[in-house]
């Protein structure tokens, strides 16, 4: 099976308001990768002078192929040299800026993306991929979760000038995990071709409701994403490959679901202890530290110390211990209206000795926290806050925390 390179390369009669991209190195890379790996319902993204949509229709496992393109012409040049090509039946044109008019979703999905970096003062929507150069393909790959059926895969090509690394993080952002299936040295660069498929942590989340999901921040021993639930928006947590802490997103499930009883912690929605990810609500706010720094009003401040000692003195009376709060600016949100909201419990453990209270006030009595509180006018005295830290130490009763409460709170 070969596509007929003489209909295929005589784009540049079309050539008018927008160039059609005539088949190189990289159109050839890829539909090597199409002929040996496309299946079933294809789309061909961006399709050009459609090279990539006749090989897939001439493949027999394929079904059908829509073909898309923002470009009149591209469209006009890949109907003729379907009908030339014998192929016409199977494919579907479609005008469209990326996924902006597909309807549907696809065991294949096809891209030979514009990937070069702009150069100053020349216009070709065919081959710049924006001013890096990897601006459209992070478009297409972060939109493209709706578009791939759960065991479909995507076929794209991009060059060293591109930017690989940025690519791989687009692909991660999305939650989406790829294999390299060839590349090929030419000049002064190297063409990768990838299969894209989606990550098994994405297909659990989207069969359990989860959509849209979106990398949010990666910590060292998780990663976090962002998504949709119910209309609401949520955090979905889970184990970094990299990561060789051992059951902490369990030890987390485990201990977020008792904790939000106790009103403690972002209320937990889903979970999978097999798989190794829960989903939170999403807290708005800002760190704590942060939020000390940005807030103008004392008592707000004041306020939101307090519901951390209160929170901390809870943990404490139940004994449990969250070993973060003698560090707590990544750990603890504070929201517009002053609620505070403690995060990450993969740590928690039961024990008899306690030291949510005691690692609270090493931090309040610190340097850096203390200056910045009395900036405030939020004034701390360090000293007898330790003092009196240790005597709870040595007896953690209530009369000992209300002397803490005492200068803290006042």
């Amino acid at each position: 099976m070969a596509v007929n390179k003489e209909v295929i390369y005589k784009c540049n009669g079309y050539r008018k308001s927008m160039p059609i991209y005539n088949p190189t190195e990289d159109s050839a890379l890829l539909a090597a990768a199409v002929e040996k790996h496309a299946y079933g319902k294809v789309l061909d993204m961006g399709t050009g002078s459609g090279i990539q949509a006749i090989t897939a229709g001439m493949k027999k496992e394929v079904k059908s192929v829509v073909a898309a393109d923002i470009n009149d012409e591209a469209l006009k040049f890949a109907a003729a040299a379907a009908v030339k090509e014998k192929v016409a039946g199977k494919i579907t044109l479609v005008k469209s800026d990326l996924f902006s008019n597909i309807k549907r979703t696809f065991d294949t999905i096809i891209f030979n993306p514009p990937y070069l970096p702009q150069d100053k003062g020349v216009y070709d929507e065919a081959i710049y991929g924006g001013r890096h150069g990897y601006e459209t393909l992070q478009r297409f790959i972060g939109s493209c979760n709706d578009y791939l059926a759960d065991n479909g895969m995507m076929l794209v090509v991009f060059s060293s000038r591109t930017n690989k690394q940025k690519v791989d993080e687009a692909i991660e952002r999305s939650c989406l995990e790829f294999e390299e299936l060839g590349q090929k040295r030419i000049f002064f660069e190297t063409l990768y071709t990838y299969a894209i498929r989606k990550s098994p942590l994405l297909l659990q989340l989207q069969q359990n409701g989860i959509m849209g999901i979106a990398l949010f921040e990666k910590g060292n021993r998780g990663v976090l994403y962002k998504g949709s639930y119910k209309g609401k928006t949520v955090v979905v947590k889970a184990k970094r490959k990299e990561s060789a802490a051992v059951a902490t997103i369990q030890n987390e499930i485990n201990w977020l679901g008792r904790l939000n009883e106790a009103g403690i912690g972002p209320k937990l929605l889903l979970s999978s202890r097999e798989k190794n990810w829960l989903a939170y609500e999403f807290v708005e706010g800002e760190f704590i530290t942060d939020f000390i720094s940005s807030c103008k009003e004392k008592k707000k401040i004041s306020d939101a110390i307090k519901q951390l000692l209160l929170q901390c003195r809870k943990l404490d009376k139940l004994g449990v211990n969250k070993e973060e709060m003698s560090r707590p600016q990544k750990h603890v949100l504070v929201d517009s209206r002053g609620k505070l909201t403690m995060l990450d419990f993969e740590r928690c453990r039961k024990t008899q000795q306690p030291k949510n209270i005691t690692q609270l006030c090493q931090f309040l009595a610190v340097r850096h926290a203390n200056l910045l509180l009395r900036q405030k006018g939020v004034t701390i005295d360090r000293n007898e806050l330790l003092a009196a830290a240790q005597e709870y130490k040595n007896s953690q009763n209530e009369e000992n925390f209300k002397k803490i409460e005492a200068l803290v709170c006042s």
